[in-house]
């Protein structure tokens, strides 16, 4: 019997272990805020996208994406597809822009590797789109709250794209 207790303690130590140094874990601690303005979005045709690599304080990359997207059934505007993008998570949703207001979100998606999220929500108010979630590590060990947000600034020409990951 000692000898199974034991082994069954050594694996769940050896587990605790490679949990404790898998990118979820380390995502509640290293991903940050940041922000982007993104001008000249007019100019973007449909099909493409502009993006910028930010460098966080531990010098990992990561890509904010806006794309112009095509609009099947939805009237007037333009649509745009927000993402984050990260080694070992992608967070976007889209957002449809008209006459410099915000006039729908819809259609999320939330990928983190070695973690879990709960309670996804998207709000719209008449400047920006958000996408707001809980990032829990594996085992519910700890949580934070992150979001995305895509808001327009007044100017016709320009984007915000902020996050807390």
């Amino acid at each position: 019997m000692k000898k199974i207790s034991k082994r069954f303690c050594s694996m769940l130590l050896a587990v605790m272990a490679v949990c404790s140094m898998c990118p979820g874990g380390a995502a509640l601690e290293a991903y940050g805020e940041g922000g982007v303005t993104f001008t000249g979005v007019s100019q973007i045709a449909v099909g493409g996208y502009v993006q910028r690599t930010v460098s966080d304080a531990d010098g990992e990359e990561t890509v904010i994406r806006l794309e112009r997207v095509a609009q099947y059934g939805r009237a007037g505007g333009e649509t745009w597809l927000v993402q984050y993008k990260k080694l070992g998570a992608t967070v976007q949703f889209y957002m449809t822009v008209s006459n410099n207001k915000v006039t729908s979100v819809y259609d999320y998606y939330i990928s983190i590797f070695g973690a879990s999220y709960d309670d996804p929500d998207l709000t719209k108010t008449p400047t920006y789109g958000k996408l707001t979630f809980t990032l829990k590590s594996i085992g519910g060990i700890s949580a934070s709250t992150c979001w995305l947000k895509g808001e327009v600034t007044g100017e016709d020409d320009e984007i915000n794209v902020t996050w807390q990951m």
